[in-house]
């Protein structure tokens, strides 16, 4: 487990989204359970619920929910997470709204599969 005196979450992820309303709930929960604690998520300036389906997340202190506008914007957003929260946690993951990572502790500490 993270020591919270030097990392607040052990495991980030970091994805840009758009339009991802649909399954962003069993993307988070799915997440939540491999051992995930916090996610850093931009939205790329999504019309659909995506929003309002991570708001709960925002509100348990789960997401951080991040405004991205503009076109090509992945580069920048992943720029952005490591400038503003490489402090914050232990290990970051940069991937997809539509994959999925299996992290898992070993002897030597966390790996991801």
């Amino acid at each position: 487990m993270v020591d919270k005196n030097l990392f607040l979450h052990d495991l980030a992820i970091v994805a840009i989204l758009k339009n991802e309303g649909h399954y962003l709930k069993e993307w988070l929960d799915y997440h939540l359970l491999a051992g995930v604690d916090h996610f850093y998520l931009y939205d790329n300036e999504s019309p659909d619920n995506q929003a309002e389906v991570a708001k709960p997340y925002v509100e348990a202190g789960l997401v951080d929910y991040i405004s991205a506008p503009g076109k090509v914007m992945q580069i920048a957003v992943y720029n952005d997470a490591v400038k503003r929260f490489k402090f914050f946690c232990r290990y970051m993951a940069f991937i997809d709204g539509d994959e999925f990572i299996y992290p898992k502790l070993t002897g030597g500490g966390l790996s991801i599969l």
